[in-house]
């Protein structure tokens, strides 16, 4: 149980008016812009979930924020905690559905004055506690200055999120609404976001079009891609993803020249494929497929957001194979963008008692940290209402906390300026 009593009176008294210093990539690193100093990213999601039903079925969904169970708290309890500990991020979700996330109904005016007076308390706490904050936006929320228009030809459904060109618009002008209320309500917050990311793990859907078409050409942006050739559906995707990032960062950037815009994915392998351009032939019950790490690569997001969650010794084998890692790290050594670890965790199912959970995650981060990732971000600090599934990280009598804390010393070593 955290310790929270009276923990929003020391944020009001001790919340700094000095902005966190403004980290930036060069060279392939992060850095804090100022100076040179590097920076090496390493903290948590941190993630509260509601219970609905929609069809019978009982679904979780992302609570962190909602007006009505907010915790400022065991807010302020989490950063005072991370501070101690020398971690440095905390990764949330933004939550799009009306009444309890951005809107506080459908076809609202304006984004809910309720969600954003949270944010701006998240992020004045995390400001307080020297910890950056990445914000996840995950969907539209249904305002109808975002609501668009029919998609393109041979398009339709969850892939319209990055091949309609207005949804990708629309997405665009949300993020930079978000930067811009942040800004409006406290310039000095806006250091304080790390990142903004597009959306979590970014995905397309293999049994609708155009992914699931097979005999005819597609029209998109001026292009033309053969359906029935996996290598032209695959260049879609490609294209698609650069496309919605590219217009997202460039959104963000008129509002704040500084932002980071990123991208986060989960392997190939972690929904049953092999990698990249296999649509025919990879068989796997899971429709999705991620948006291709070399694609985020070539695209003008910040840094490549890679998801690891190994399950037995060879999972990052299968795992690398599955991103191309040989040219995904050469792409993004050319190219100057970092690469981190925005999930890595593990499953009970796995791992059955914590013990064995901590040594595989350290022992998984050494090699992964070691093979060129920046840095990390563990699933989850506390989520208790995933805590028959995942270890959290303030499990038990802290030994994940421990595996975790060692890990990120491995970072921060003396680096040299940039």
């Amino acid at each position: 149980m955290l310790a929270v009593i009276g923990a929003a009176a020391l944020y009001r008294a001790e919340a700094p008016s000095r902005a966190l210093p403004r980290i930036t990539v060069r060279q392939g690193r992060f850095v804090e812009a100022g100076t040179g100093r590097a920076f090496a990213p390493r903290g948590f999601n941190y993630i509260r979930l509601r219970t609905f039903e929609k069809d019978g079925i009982k679904h979780l969904w992302h609570d962190t924020l909602n007006p009505a169970s907010y915790s400022p708290d065991r807010t302020e309890a989490m950063f005072a905690d991370l501070q101690k500990r020398g971690f440095n991020v905390v990764r949330i979700f933004l939550d799009p559905m009306p009444g309890a996330g951005f809107v506080e109904k459908a076809g609202a005016e304006s984004l809910s004055p309720g969600y954003l007076r949270n944010l701006f308390d998240f992020l004045g706490r995390a400001r307080a506690h020297a910890v950056y904050v990445i914000p996840c936006f995950c969907y539209l929320p249904d305002r109808a200055a975002y609501r668009s228009g029919p998609p393109p030809e041979h398009v339709s459904g969850g892939n319209q999120q990055y091949l309609n060109p207005e949804h990708v618009r629309a997405r665009a002008r949300y993020m930079a609404d978000v930067c811009a209320a942040v800004k409006a309500h406290d310039p000095g917050l806006l250091s304080t976001v790390l990142a903004y990311e597009l959306e979590n793990e970014s995905h397309f859907i293999a049994t609708e079009p155009p992914f699931s078409l097979t005999s005819i050409l597609i029209r998109w942006q001026a292009r033309t891609y053969d359906s029935s050739k996996p290598a032209d559906l695959q260049r879609l995707a490609d294209d698609g993803i650069a496309f919605a990032i590219n217009a997202s960062r460039d959104a963000v950037r008129k509002v704040d020249p500084e932002a980071l815009v990123g991208a986060s994915v989960f392997t190939f392998r972690a929904v049953g494929r092999t990698g990249p351009g296999k649509l025919r032939e990879d068989k796997t019950p899971d429709v999705r497929f991620p948006a291709r790490p070399l694609a985020i690569a070539r695209s003008r997001s910040a840094y490549v957001d890679v998801h690891f969650y190994p399950v037995n010794e060879s999972t990052l084998d299968e795992d690398y194979r599955s991103i191309e890692w040989p040219e995904l790290r050469a792409a993004c050594r050319k190219a100057g963008k970092p690469l981190i670890i925005g999930e890595i965790g593990a499953f009970k199912f796995a791992y059955k008692d914590l013990a064995s959970a901590s040594a595989a995650m350290r022992k998984s981060l050494a090699r992964l940290l070691g093979d060129g990732f920046q840095g990390f971000l563990y699933w989850t600090y506390d989520n208790l209402e995933q805590s028959d599934t995942l270890w959290e990280a303030t499990a038990s009598h802290g030994e994940m906390m421990e595996a975790l804390e060692q890990s990120g010393r491995s970072l921060t070593a003396p680096a040299r300026r940039l």
